[in-house]
């Protein structure tokens, strides 16, 4: 469904009067409300989890010599959200990836004891981890000495519906979800205990089926000893 289909779907199953919209632009009254609800119950869904798998995307950007941080625009993501911790590579420009490292992740509190204090403050060589800065951006221990290729992984920023035609990038079998999360905030909004009922447990139940869908499957670690 695109954002006028789950404007008019959320309309019918609310229980609102009136034909069928045609447009969701320009709306006024309760159907605009209707509108809002749907775009803030979509957010929402985005929002629930930091790992969605249909949020997650790869990314490839160069890094310069003598350059330690880099926002999300700087490598080329127009819609961010997060970095994916686990997922950053390195090689040489210009080696094809042959020499392709992975990065382990460091914590920022550990990174700036360690890479953000004394000669290592500027000391350029091959870098070897990663970190996440509190303001997001990427840092690479140690400052780069060369350029190097990046391959990482990130999470897009929550989808907005502005347009008609948008549709949601979830799968179409959970489109209905976003429809029973607007119809818990229209129950809120016109006291109807009924319609809050519907919305919440639909809603649930729709939930746990796109966690299973698009969560990271859970697996066992190495052994301990």
């Amino acid at each position: 469904m695109n954002l006028l289909a789950l404007v008019n779907r959320t309309r019918d199953e609310c229980g609102v009067s009136g034909p069928a919209l045609t447009t969701a632009q320009n709306l006024t009254g309760e159907s605009a409300r209707i509108k809002n609800w749907v775009n803030a119950a979509w957010i929402d869904i985005q929002s629930t989890k930091e790992d969605w798998q249909f949020l997650r995307e790869t990314v490839e950007f160069t890094t310069t010599a003598g350059k330690q941080f880099y926002t999300a625009a700087e490598a080329g993501i127009d819609s961010f959200g997060n970095w994916k911790r686990d997922s950053f590579r390195a090689s040489t420009v210009g080696s094809d990836y042959r020499d392709e490292q992975l990065l382990n992740y460091m914590d920022w509190a550990t990174f700036r004891n360690l890479y953000q204090y004394s000669n290592m403050r500027h000391t350029q060589q091959r870098p070897v981890v990663v970190t996440i800065d509190p303001a997001k951006k990427l840092g690479f221990g140690a400052i780069p000495n060369n350029a190097y290729k990046i391959v990482a992984e990130y999470f897009k920023a929550p989808q907005t519906l502005i347009a008609d035609t948008d549709t949601p990038i979830i799968p179409e079998r959970f489109h209905s979800m976003i429809v029973y999360r607007a119809m818990v905030y229209y129950a809120g909004f016109e006291a109807a205990p009924e319609v809050l009922a519907r919305g919440q447990f639909e809603f649930n139940r729709l939930m746990s089926r796109l966690e299973i869908d698009q969560l990271p499957t859970m697996t066992n670690g190495p052994a301990l000893a």
